[in-house]
Protein backbone atom coordinates (compact mmCIF):
# COMPACT_ATOMS: atom_id res chain seq x y z
CA UNK A 1 0.00 0.00 0.00
CA UNK A 2 2.79 2.42 -0.59
CA UNK A 3 2.10 5.87 -1.64
CA UNK A 4 5.33 7.87 -1.64
CA UNK A 5 9.10 6.21 -1.58
CA UNK A 6 12.20 8.49 -1.13
CA UNK A 7 15.51 6.57 -1.99
CA UNK A 8 18.83 8.82 -1.41
CA UNK A 9 22.00 7.57 -1.83
CA UNK A 10 21.49 4.21 -1.93
CA UNK A 11 22.76 1.21 -4.05
CA UNK A 12 20.17 -1.19 -5.52
CA UNK A 13 21.27 -4.67 -6.41
CA UNK A 14 19.19 -7.06 -9.08
CA UNK A 15 16.75 -8.42 -8.49
CA UNK A 16 14.64 -11.66 -10.83
CA UNK A 17 11.39 -10.13 -10.13
CA UNK A 18 9.86 -6.66 -8.53
CA UNK A 19 6.65 -5.73 -6.68
CA UNK A 20 4.04 -4.17 -8.34
CA UNK A 21 4.05 -0.75 -6.91
CA UNK A 22 -0.02 -0.44 -7.38
CA UNK A 23 -0.67 2.74 -5.10
CA UNK A 24 2.57 4.25 -5.56
CA UNK A 25 2.22 7.70 -6.71
CA UNK A 26 5.57 9.61 -5.45
CA UNK A 27 8.22 8.73 -6.20
CA UNK A 28 12.19 10.20 -5.39
CA UNK A 29 15.52 8.62 -6.36
CA UNK A 30 18.51 10.88 -5.71
CA UNK A 31 21.86 9.70 -6.00
CA UNK A 32 20.96 6.43 -6.59
CA UNK A 33 23.11 3.60 -8.06
CA UNK A 34 21.40 0.90 -10.13
CA UNK A 35 21.83 -2.57 -11.74
CA UNK A 36 21.45 -1.27 -15.20
CA UNK A 37 19.18 0.11 -17.51
CA UNK A 38 16.82 -2.82 -17.80
CA UNK A 39 16.58 -2.71 -13.89
CA UNK A 40 15.43 0.99 -14.46
CA UNK A 41 12.84 0.25 -16.97
CA UNK A 42 11.25 -2.54 -14.82
CA UNK A 43 11.31 -1.06 -12.09
CA UNK A 44 9.27 2.40 -13.26
CA UNK A 45 6.85 0.02 -14.99
CA UNK A 46 6.10 -1.93 -12.00
CA UNK A 47 4.50 2.09 -10.56
CA UNK A 48 1.50 1.42 -12.35
CA UNK A 49 -0.39 4.95 -11.15
CA UNK A 50 2.74 6.81 -10.61
CA UNK A 51 1.58 10.87 -10.81
CA UNK A 52 5.50 12.09 -9.35
CA UNK A 53 8.56 11.24 -10.45
CA UNK A 54 11.78 13.11 -9.13
CA UNK A 55 15.64 11.68 -10.63
CA UNK A 56 18.69 13.00 -10.02
CA UNK A 57 21.53 10.62 -11.90
CA UNK A 58 25.31 10.47 -10.21
CA UNK A 59 28.20 9.89 -11.39
CA UNK A 60 29.05 5.87 -11.73
CA UNK A 61 25.03 5.13 -11.60
CA UNK A 62 25.63 2.14 -13.84
CA UNK A 63 22.81 3.68 -16.04
CA UNK A 64 23.70 4.77 -19.55
CA UNK A 65 20.14 5.63 -20.68
CA UNK A 66 17.65 6.42 -17.95
CA UNK A 67 13.76 5.70 -19.95
CA UNK A 68 10.67 7.25 -18.19
CA UNK A 69 7.83 5.44 -19.94
CA UNK A 70 4.90 6.07 -17.58
CA UNK A 71 1.31 6.56 -18.86
CA UNK A 72 0.08 8.05 -15.54
CA UNK A 73 3.05 10.20 -14.85
CA UNK A 74 2.08 14.23 -14.26
CA UNK A 75 4.95 16.17 -12.82
CA UNK A 76 9.17 15.17 -13.80
CA UNK A 77 11.98 16.75 -12.60
CA UNK A 78 15.17 15.14 -13.96
CA UNK A 79 18.75 16.27 -12.95
CA UNK A 80 22.18 14.90 -13.73
CA UNK A 81 24.81 16.04 -11.43
CA UNK A 82 27.49 18.61 -12.46
CA UNK A 83 30.29 15.60 -11.84
CA UNK A 84 29.03 12.98 -13.97
CA UNK A 85 30.84 11.45 -16.70
CA UNK A 86 28.78 11.55 -19.60
CA UNK A 87 29.51 8.73 -22.44
CA UNK A 88 28.09 9.54 -26.09
CA UNK A 89 25.15 7.53 -25.84
CA UNK A 90 24.26 8.76 -22.28
CA UNK A 91 20.65 10.49 -22.09
CA UNK A 92 16.81 10.26 -21.24
CA UNK A 93 13.72 8.92 -23.26
CA UNK A 94 10.67 10.22 -21.92
CA UNK A 95 7.28 8.78 -23.10
CA UNK A 96 4.86 10.68 -20.51
CA UNK A 97 1.77 11.62 -22.64
CA UNK A 98 -0.12 13.04 -19.28
CA UNK A 99 3.05 15.36 -18.06
CA UNK A 100 1.59 18.87 -16.97
CA UNK A 101 4.96 19.91 -15.39
CA UNK A 102 8.51 18.79 -16.26
CA UNK A 103 12.01 19.84 -15.04
CA UNK A 104 15.17 19.19 -16.89
CA UNK A 105 18.32 20.05 -15.68
CA UNK A 106 21.22 18.71 -17.73
CA UNK A 107 24.84 19.91 -18.35
CA UNK A 108 26.50 17.07 -19.14
CA UNK A 109 25.86 16.74 -22.80
CA UNK A 110 24.02 14.01 -23.21
CA UNK A 111 20.53 13.51 -25.02
CA UNK A 112 16.92 13.64 -24.56
CA UNK A 113 14.31 12.21 -26.44
CA UNK A 114 10.53 12.86 -26.01
CA UNK A 115 8.45 9.41 -27.85
CA UNK A 116 5.23 10.99 -27.65
CA UNK A 117 3.51 15.15 -27.50
CA UNK A 118 2.73 16.21 -24.00
CA UNK A 119 -0.82 18.10 -24.67
CA UNK A 120 -1.15 18.09 -21.13
CA UNK A 121 1.48 20.21 -20.36
CA UNK A 122 1.43 23.54 -18.28
CA UNK A 123 4.76 24.58 -16.88
CA UNK A 124 8.63 23.44 -18.61
CA UNK A 125 11.66 24.33 -16.93
CA UNK A 126 14.39 22.98 -19.90
CA UNK A 127 17.75 24.26 -18.60
CA UNK A 128 20.25 21.81 -21.12
CA UNK A 129 23.75 22.11 -23.02
CA UNK A 130 23.74 19.73 -25.34
CA UNK A 131 22.69 20.40 -28.87
CA UNK A 132 19.29 19.68 -29.27
CA UNK A 133 17.15 16.41 -30.54
CA UNK A 134 14.05 19.18 -31.80
CA UNK A 135 11.30 16.24 -29.71
CA UNK A 136 12.15 18.63 -26.39
CA UNK A 137 10.40 21.47 -27.25
CA UNK A 138 8.51 20.04 -30.04
CA UNK A 139 6.60 17.87 -28.06
CA UNK A 140 5.61 20.79 -25.22
CA UNK A 141 3.80 23.62 -27.67
CA UNK A 142 0.83 23.58 -25.51
CA UNK A 143 2.77 24.87 -22.06
CA UNK A 144 1.68 27.92 -20.73
CA UNK A 145 4.78 28.67 -18.65
CA UNK A 146 8.47 27.93 -20.20
CA UNK A 147 11.72 28.55 -18.32
CA UNK A 148 14.89 28.01 -20.49
CA UNK A 149 18.35 27.74 -20.45
CA UNK A 150 19.97 26.54 -23.78
CA UNK A 151 23.01 26.47 -25.35
CA UNK A 152 21.49 27.03 -28.75
CA UNK A 153 19.37 28.34 -30.80
CA UNK A 154 19.26 27.08 -33.75
CA UNK A 155 16.89 23.52 -34.46
CA UNK A 156 16.14 24.11 -30.72
CA UNK A 157 12.20 22.77 -32.03
CA UNK A 158 10.94 21.88 -35.40
CA UNK A 159 9.56 24.33 -37.83
CA UNK A 160 6.34 25.34 -37.69
CA UNK A 161 5.68 24.53 -34.25
CA UNK A 162 3.66 27.14 -32.44
CA UNK A 163 3.84 27.89 -28.65
CA UNK A 164 -0.58 28.47 -29.25
CA UNK A 165 -0.92 28.74 -25.21
CA UNK A 166 2.33 30.25 -23.57
CA UNK A 167 1.88 33.29 -21.47
CA UNK A 168 4.80 33.61 -19.69
CA UNK A 169 8.16 32.87 -20.86
CA UNK A 170 11.79 33.26 -18.87
CA UNK A 171 14.84 32.87 -20.43
CA UNK A 172 18.42 33.03 -19.57
CA UNK A 173 21.06 35.32 -20.83
CA UNK A 174 24.15 33.49 -19.90
CA UNK A 175 24.64 31.48 -23.23
CA UNK A 176 25.70 32.79 -26.48
CA UNK A 177 22.45 32.22 -28.79
CA UNK A 178 20.26 33.59 -26.39
CA UNK A 179 19.24 36.47 -28.67
CA UNK A 180 18.45 34.28 -31.15
CA UNK A 181 16.27 31.65 -28.98
CA UNK A 182 14.38 34.58 -27.41
CA UNK A 183 13.20 35.85 -31.02
CA UNK A 184 12.36 32.79 -32.22
CA UNK A 185 9.97 32.29 -29.13
CA UNK A 186 8.67 35.52 -29.67
CA UNK A 187 7.69 35.03 -33.34
CA UNK A 188 6.03 31.87 -32.01
CA UNK A 189 4.46 32.71 -29.48
CA UNK A 190 1.05 34.70 -30.00
CA UNK A 191 -0.13 34.88 -26.95
CA UNK A 192 2.33 35.74 -24.59
CA UNK A 193 2.08 38.12 -22.05
CA UNK A 194 5.39 38.67 -19.71
CA UNK A 195 8.94 37.91 -20.39
CA UNK A 196 11.72 37.86 -17.92
CA UNK A 197 15.20 38.01 -18.77
CA UNK A 198 17.90 37.03 -16.42
CA UNK A 199 21.42 35.62 -16.19
CA UNK A 200 21.46 32.37 -14.07
CA UNK A 201 25.08 31.38 -14.75
CA UNK A 202 28.36 32.97 -15.39
CA UNK A 203 29.70 33.92 -18.28
CA UNK A 204 33.18 33.26 -19.65
CA UNK A 205 35.27 35.99 -20.59
CA UNK A 206 36.80 34.86 -23.81
CA UNK A 207 32.62 33.74 -24.80
CA UNK A 208 31.13 35.33 -28.00
CA UNK A 209 28.23 37.37 -27.47
CA UNK A 210 25.23 37.42 -29.42
CA UNK A 211 25.04 39.94 -32.83
CA UNK A 212 21.36 41.78 -32.71
CA UNK A 213 19.93 41.77 -36.41
CA UNK A 214 16.28 43.02 -36.35
CA UNK A 215 13.79 41.01 -37.46
CA UNK A 216 11.99 41.76 -40.82
CA UNK A 217 8.36 41.73 -38.96
CA UNK A 218 7.42 42.09 -35.66
CA UNK A 219 6.22 39.12 -33.38
CA UNK A 220 2.15 38.85 -33.26
CA UNK A 221 2.92 39.00 -29.38
CA UNK A 222 4.35 42.66 -29.30
CA UNK A 223 1.09 44.32 -31.39
CA UNK A 224 -1.55 42.06 -29.35
CA UNK A 225 -1.03 40.73 -26.10
CA UNK A 226 2.31 41.58 -24.32
CA UNK A 227 2.12 43.73 -20.86
CA UNK A 228 5.18 43.03 -19.45
CA UNK A 229 9.18 42.92 -20.14
CA UNK A 230 11.08 42.32 -16.45
CA UNK A 231 14.67 42.30 -16.70
CA UNK A 232 17.39 41.16 -14.34
CA UNK A 233 21.24 41.48 -14.25
CA UNK A 234 21.00 44.01 -17.41
CA UNK A 235 24.51 45.11 -18.20
CA UNK A 236 23.62 47.82 -20.75
CA UNK A 237 25.38 45.85 -23.49
CA UNK A 238 24.62 47.20 -27.07
CA UNK A 239 22.74 44.05 -28.07
CA UNK A 240 20.59 44.12 -24.92
CA UNK A 241 19.86 47.87 -25.46
CA UNK A 242 18.92 46.79 -28.96
CA UNK A 243 16.21 43.82 -27.36
CA UNK A 244 14.65 46.51 -25.07
CA UNK A 245 14.41 49.21 -27.33
CA UNK A 246 12.87 46.42 -29.77
CA UNK A 247 10.27 45.51 -27.70
CA UNK A 248 9.52 48.70 -26.33
CA UNK A 249 9.10 50.60 -29.60
CA UNK A 250 6.90 47.78 -30.88
CA UNK A 251 4.77 46.54 -27.65
CA UNK A 252 1.30 48.31 -28.24
CA UNK A 253 0.11 46.75 -25.61
CA UNK A 254 2.71 47.32 -22.83
CA UNK A 255 2.35 48.21 -19.49
CA UNK A 256 5.72 47.75 -17.28
CA UNK A 257 8.88 47.26 -18.00
CA UNK A 258 11.16 46.79 -15.18
CA UNK A 259 15.03 46.28 -15.31
CA UNK A 260 17.69 45.90 -12.47
CA UNK A 261 21.17 46.43 -12.78
CA UNK A 262 23.72 44.82 -10.20
CA UNK A 263 26.11 47.41 -11.07
CA UNK A 264 27.49 49.79 -8.13
CA UNK A 265 28.63 52.66 -10.03
CA UNK A 266 26.02 55.32 -10.09
CA UNK A 267 27.12 56.95 -13.13
CA UNK A 268 26.92 54.16 -14.88
CA UNK A 269 23.24 53.35 -13.58
CA UNK A 270 22.20 57.00 -14.63
CA UNK A 271 23.58 56.93 -18.25
CA UNK A 272 21.79 53.15 -18.56
CA UNK A 273 18.35 54.93 -16.92
CA UNK A 274 18.79 58.09 -19.56
CA UNK A 275 19.60 55.41 -22.71
CA UNK A 276 16.62 53.48 -21.89
CA UNK A 277 14.07 56.05 -21.00
CA UNK A 278 14.91 57.80 -24.70
CA UNK A 279 13.38 54.99 -26.03
CA UNK A 280 10.15 55.67 -28.07
CA UNK A 281 7.13 53.71 -26.49
CA UNK A 282 4.16 52.79 -28.83
CA UNK A 283 2.06 51.94 -25.74
CA UNK A 284 1.05 55.30 -23.76
CA UNK A 285 0.33 52.94 -20.90
CA UNK A 286 3.94 51.86 -20.41
CA UNK A 287 6.12 52.52 -16.90
CA UNK A 288 9.20 52.00 -17.07
CA UNK A 289 11.09 50.79 -13.75
CA UNK A 290 14.79 50.99 -13.54
CA UNK A 291 16.50 50.00 -10.43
Amino acid sequence: MLVTLNLTSVTLTDASTLPSFSTLKTLRLLSVKYPGDEFVRRLLSSCHVLEDLEVEQCNDDNVTIFTVKVLSLRTASLYKSSDRCTEDEDGFVIYAPSLELLELYDYSGSFCIVEKDMPNIVDADVFVNHYPSTEILSSITSVKRLDLCLSYSKDAYSDGSVFHRLVHLKICTCATEWLNLLMCVLRDSPKLRAIKLRQCHDIRDEQPRPCWNEPKSVPECLISSLETLKWVKYEGTEEQKEVAAFIIRNGRCLKKVAISSETTASDKKLEMLKELSLFSRRSPNCHLAFD
